[in-house]
């Protein structure tokens, strides 16, 4: 009977526990995590829409105008387009008189000689109206190449003692050359007049002819 009542009064000692919940807090945590995502949300938008319109706007207000730079190669075209030599001189159309102006026979035709071996081939020979003429005169048509002008130039300078160089719109023949004193020679000729019939000679004979100069 004691154990029994023991049992019962520690039954009856033991206060009933309470079951109740607090639900409040719960509530409150909730709505405040809610905030706190739509606050993140409003500045992650806000801060995408601040960018993108910042992008835009200085795309926009700094254009870089763009320009065509490629550099040419100087080495391509000058080799691209290639130059066309000159076509070679043809000496045996290039007309050239020779005058002796020495009057030492056989001037012309030695000179025309020399010009021949250099692959000149239409060359005349004659007298010059003068025949003391010390200085070698070389007259070339404008129209000429120069090639054949320097090349003559330079055989005259070979041969005679000086050389003096004109040029002219007028003649005809390519080159005009009135011979002078050669490098060998020194002294121009001593004129060779007709020596005068004696007067018996005159009575008694005919004149004869005047001779034929032979210069060239």
């Amino acid at each position: 009977m004691e154990e029994v009542q023991t049992e019962a009064q520690e039954t009856q000692v033991t206060p009933p526990q309470s079951t109740s919940f607090s639900v409040e807090p719960r509530e409150k945590n909730n709505g405040s995590k809610w905030i706190l995502i739509f606050i993140g949300l409003l500045i992650l938008g806000g801060a995408g829409i601040f960018f993108f319109t910042r992008s835009r706007n200085e795309a926009i207000a700094t254009p870089t105008p763009s320009f065509n730079t490629t550099p040419i190669d100087e080495t391509e075209t000058a080799t691209s387009t290639p130059v066309s030599s000159p076509s070679p001189v043809k000496k045996s159309e290039v007309s050239i008189e020779i005058q002796n102006g020495t009057g030492i026979p056989g001037e012309a035709a030695y000179l025309q000689t020399q010009l021949k071996a250099l692959g000149y081939s239409d060359i005349t020979a004659g007298n010059a109206n003068s025949t003391d003429n010390t200085i070698t005169t070389v007259t070339f048509s404008k129209t000429l190449f120069q090639t054949v002008q320097d090349e003559i130039k330079k055989e005259l300078e070979k041969i005679y003692k000086e050389v003096s160089v004109k040029t002219s719109t007028t003649q005809k023949s390519d080159v005009v050359i009135v011979t002078g004193l050669r490098s060998s020679q020194t002294t121009k000729p001593g004129s060779s007049g007709t020596p005068k019939p004696s007067a018996t000679a005159v009575s008694s004979a005919s004149p004869s002819a005047t001779p034929t100069p032979t210069g060239i």
